[in-house]
């Protein structure tokens, strides 16, 4: 059987079959594509581990659970399909916590598979027993208990459902022993929404504030990445001649080459897509929520625009006017909604028509301060980059010019990577000001921790991302 995923020839049992829980959730798995998955072993899940193999599924060991869920969050993240981590119950599973929250605030499609202390010895306080569902049910959109060992392929079944559609982690928790014995079930086929652009009235809405905006400005968020949408965003920007920022720790969700790209939102984020966003009536928040940390006023710039009209477009209709007040909420798939409102503009005259030229001008001009600003590091004044101002800009540099600031260090860097890297980073300054000189020209290329924001995230998420 191939774990290539993308030549998965495994063939699923169809119709009501005799066969035991463990079965049931493993021939679910295989419906659902699975061919990785992270964790540890435990003796909790030892039965349907036997199965793995032959099955086609490769169990990938780590050393710490935590590890395990952001490989699974990175493996997502780069294959558009579901991270899959298991681990022995209680302990095993609580590691997992810290990486799931980051999933979670990731939108990222991750079911966590939660073997529970056996039925008979729930609430005795036996080994390695705790409450499973609590610990996860603020960082998970779904959670799939299942109360019966014939409702196995019912409960894991969901679960990837549910990842899918909520657009997040998901726990299917399984008590031990419902693993055991034998059952009557049948394998659900997996199901999975077809979004569409959204509403007819929502869209037209959302053309007709274009078609008489002067200075649209498009945010482009990580649902774009998710929806395969990088394209039609770049239509809609060029149609319109608008500047395109990408949303915090999103760098990948537009080219940077292109002369539209103005830089990432946010901590700190690009003064050049920062004074550009601050003149915009119109803004376009494609497939982003908004989030407060990366809207915040940086360098001493208080630039989301006070009276600008917003355009949001989520698949989650939650988000829509959840951080900011919006004109127009659209609730669809990012890719489609941005074509839709683009082919309603394709043969209008817009007000902002008049001036694209002026407005190229003007990114360009943006751009090329920012740019010298950020080649021109020396703006730092703290007792270490004073030290390395001194050797790089001084008559005897101490080292004799073998010492780099951390600035010096990421522009050469980025001038150094080659179009297709993937870059994951941790959390922390450094890490955050990496975003204003790590460029990308492909989507699903850049891994941050975004709003959960922890440490040990870098590392085993480029893992996943690697193996994807």
């Amino acid at each position: 059987m191939s774990t290539d995923n993308n030549a998965d020839t495994r063939q699923v049992v169809t119709g009501k079959q005799t066969m035991t829980p463990s079965e049931a959730f493993v021939e679910t798995l295989v419906a659902n594509g699975v061919t990785d998955m992270f964790g540890i072993m435990g003796s909790a899940f030892m039965d349907a581990m036997d199965i793995f193999a032959p099955a086609g599924i490769r169990l990938i060991p780590v050393v710490h659970e935590q590890g395990a869920a952001h490989m699974a969050d990175g493996y997502a993240r780069v294959s558009g399909r579901h991270g899959t981590v298991i681990g022995q119950n209680g302990p095993g599973i609580s590691n997992a916590v810290t990486g799931i929250a980051a999933a979670y605030w990731a939108h990222t499609p991750v079911v966590i598979v939660t073997p529970e202390t056996g039925t008979t010895g729930i609430g005795l306080g036996g080994f390695q027993e705790c409450h499973q569902l609590p610990m996860f049910q603020e960082f998970t959109k779904y959670q799939g208990h299942v109360t019966h060992p014939s409702r196995m392929a019912e409960y894991t079944g969901r679960c990837f459902d549910r990842a899918m559609s909520e657009m997040g982690p998901t726990q299917l928790n399984i008590p031990r022993d419902y693993f055991y014995g034998e059952i009557e079930c049948e394998i659900p086929e997996p199901a999975r929404l077809d979004r569409g652009p959204g509403g007819n009235k929502t869209l037209n809405e959302a053309a007709e504030l274009l078609a008489n905006a002067k200075f649209p400005v498009i945010v482009s968020g990580g649902g774009v990445v998710m929806a395969d949408g990088v394209d039609a965003c770049q239509a809609l920007a060029e149609r319109l001649g608008a500047p395109v920022v990408n949303s915090y720790q999103h760098n990948d969700s537009f080219p940077a080459s292109h002369p539209l790209w103005c830089g990432p939102l946010g901590y700190q984020g690009s003064k050049a897509g920062m004074k550009l966003i601050a003149q915009a009536d119109v803004v376009v928040a494609l497939g982003t929520r908004l989030g407060p940390f990366g809207t915040l006023p940086q360098h001493g710039l208080d630039y989301w625009p006070k009276d600008a009209k917003i355009i949001q477009i989520d698949a989650d209709h939650k988000m829509l006017g959840l951080v900011k007040k919006i004109a127009v909420g659209i609730c669809g798939d990012a890719k489609d909604a941005a074509e839709a409102i683009t082919e309603r503009l394709a043969s209008r005259d817009l007000v902002c028509d008049a001036t694209k030229a002026k407005r190229a001008d003007q990114i360009a001009s943006e751009k090329d301060a920012w740019e010298r600003e950020l080649d021109e590091w020396t703006h730092e004044k703290d007792p270490f980059s004073l030290d390395a101002i001194d050797e790089a800009q001084g008559e005897t540099p101490f080292s004799g010019g073998e010492y780099l600031h951390p600035r010096q260090v990421l522009r050469e860097l980025e001038k150094a990577m080659p179009e297709d890297a993937m870059v994951s980073t941790d959390i922390g300054n450094i890490n955050a000001v990496a975003h204003s000189y790590l460029r990308f020209e492909k989507p699903r290329s850049f891994f941050a921790p975004m709003s959960f924001g922890n440490c040990g995230y870098a590392f085993p998420t480029m893992i996943g991302a690697k193996v994807a």
